[in-house]
């Protein structure tokens, strides 16, 4: 077989195959690894160069999530149990049940403003405060409906469960 743009029987000096074009990839390839691991092996570090000034460096205690991690936590494990009660709605529309679709809207946005909630919570955001009485709402509104189901879907219950805590958690924040 040639390659395209080439005729059979029109080989000529030039005429190569797929085999002869893969090996030659395949040496090029090699050959190039290989320039590039002698290359790395020959580059010194710039911080290895500093010598004494890498370690005059002072590197800080990460605080802004430490000073949270109990809010990030408890937000993560909301959004953990929400997408496996999101999931279980989706089980139920493709079975032909559309009874979840509210308990599935609160849930969709109750992960999403968590995930924004998480981040902000992390890095200590300045608009941590305002966001967290958002949360609380939409985690309310998530909880309100997982509960309309809690009897017969553990997971929505779980979810439930989940959003109530982390109400808990971030009012703690506002206080």
């Amino acid at each position: 077989m040639r390659i395209e743009g080439r005729r059979e029987g029109q080989a000529g000096a030039a005429g190569l195959n797929r085999r002869d074009v893969l090996a030659g990839a395949t040496i090029l390839a090699g050959a190039t690894l290989a320039a590039v691991g002698n290359a790395a092996e020959k580059h010194e570090h710039p911080a290895a160069a500093a010598g004494a000034a890498v370690a005059q460096h002072h590197y800080s205690e990460a605080r802004a999530f430490k000073k949270h991690a109990s809010l990030v936590a408890v937000t993560n494990e909301c959004i953990a149990k929400g997408q496996a009660c999101l999931s279980h709605c989706f089980e139920t529309f493709v079975a032909g049940d559309t009874a979840m679709a509210e308990c599935a809207r609160a849930v969709h946005e109750m992960i999403a403003t968590c995930q924004a909630f998480a981040l902000l919570a992390a890095n200590d955001s300045v608009v941590l405060r305002p966001m967290a009485q958002a949360c609380i709402a939409v985690c309310e509104e998530c909880e309100k409906q997982c509960r309309v189901h809690e009897e017969h879907q553990p997971e929505c219950r779980a979810c439930a469960d989940a959003c109530k805590d982390l109400v808990t958690e971030a009012k703690k924040l506002l206080s």
